[in-house]
């Protein structure tokens, strides 16, 4: 079984541990919590007076010089304050042509890390000196740990979630593998899909190489659970037999072997690459190395949700400026010839 038997129960302790999770001595915890509590207006609802209480009390400790958290977190509950928590809302999903703009106020205090590099090479050693899902400050952050087809997984909540029910999901943590794919975690990876998106209607798993906003270089993958199709998904574009032609280089696979040959390729030429992992299929996205001076300055982080046609925005305002056509224009300059 992978985290529960039914979406039912998944979403009762997706909840039920996040409320769990607060407590006055774990700040990143609290930020975790306030982002995901966020993602709808009846999470937000029925988490809303435990992460107020929590953020007074987590606020009296700042003003007493006891706060304890890592610099990223000490920055964010700063941004937090100054921005005024009952002015945080829930996310709200606007139409912008064949795109989808995500109002979505936490993201926008997401700490860059590595996503923010230039890079040249997309395969890195593991590097236990920087951030790396086995930290030990992040076990409150995990939802369920357990064997799946006789692989260990590590699922955790992502502390930024653009994605309903966003997760992380770490093959094998303990053996420390770089963000670079094998082909058994290709393989692992293409058959949780087509089983649990039975289970949780909806399931995909996104995936970011190194050069391709990676953000961590430990191997993981990113979860999410929504019905309904993400823009790359829909029947006009060439991919999917329509007419239209996607802004960025698509290829679709139907088959894991078919797949893996095309990843393999890239892993031979250096290619970063991101992908969308949905039931019997692939979306495999080539693009232009991360910090490319040629990337518009809009998509420079972007990773497998924007490539998908998902744009987050921390500020309506901001998302009123972004038509269809510099959305298109913005993926166009992360694409690659074939």
């Amino acid at each position: 079984m992978f985290i529960t038997p039914d979406l039912t129960k998944f979403k009762t302790l997706f909840a039920e541990k996040l409320r769990a999770m607060l407590s006055p001595d774990e700040l990143g915890a609290f930020i975790l919590v306030l982002a995901n509590s966020m993602q709808d207006k009846q999470s937000q609802v029925d988490l809303k007076q435990d992460v107020l209480a929590m953020f007074v009390e987590l606020n009296g400790k700042l003003k007493d010089g006891v706060l304890k958290g890592t610099d990223d977190d000490l920055e964010v509950f700063e941004k937090i304050k100054e921005k005024g928590i009952g002015k945080l809302s829930a996310w709200e999903s606007i139409p912008q042509g064949e795109w989808e703009l995500l109002f979505n106020p936490m993201r926008g205090l997401r700490p860059a890390r590595a996503s923010s590099e230039k890079v040249e090479n997309i395969f890195g050693e593991f590097d236990s000196d920087k951030f790396h899902f086995n930290k030990p400050f992040l076990r409150p952050e995990i939802l369920w740990e357990g064997e799946w087809l006789d692989v260990q997984l590590r699922v955790l909540y992502n502390k930024f979630p653009f994605a309903p029910f966003h997760l992380i999901i770490v093959p094998e943590p303990d053996i420390e593998l770089p963000q670079f794919l094998p082909k058994q975690h290709h393989d692992l990876i293409w058959k949780l899909v087509a089983q649990q998106a039975d289970v949780f209607t909806g399931f995909g798993i996104g995936y970011n190489s190194i050069g391709a906003c990676a953000s961590v270089n430990q191997l993981h993958f990113q979860s999410f659970i929504q019905e309904e199709k993400l823009p790359i998904e829909k029947s006009l574009w060439q991919h999917n037999s329509g007419q239209h032609v996607y802004p960025m280089r698509c290829i679709k696979t139907t088959s894991v072997d078919e797949c893996w040959a095309v990843i393999e390729q890239f892993h031979a030429d250096n290619q970063p690459y991101n992908l969308l992992y949905r039931q019997g299929c692939c979306y495999i996205l080539p693009r232009q190395m991360q910090g490319s001076e040629v990337v518009a300055e809009r998509v420079q982080g972007a990773g497998w949700i924007e490539e998908c046609g998902v744009f987050n925005v921390a500020s309506k305002n901001y998302g009123k400026n972004l038509t269809a056509e510099f959305l298109y224009s913005d993926l166009k300059s992360l694409s690659v010839d074939d």
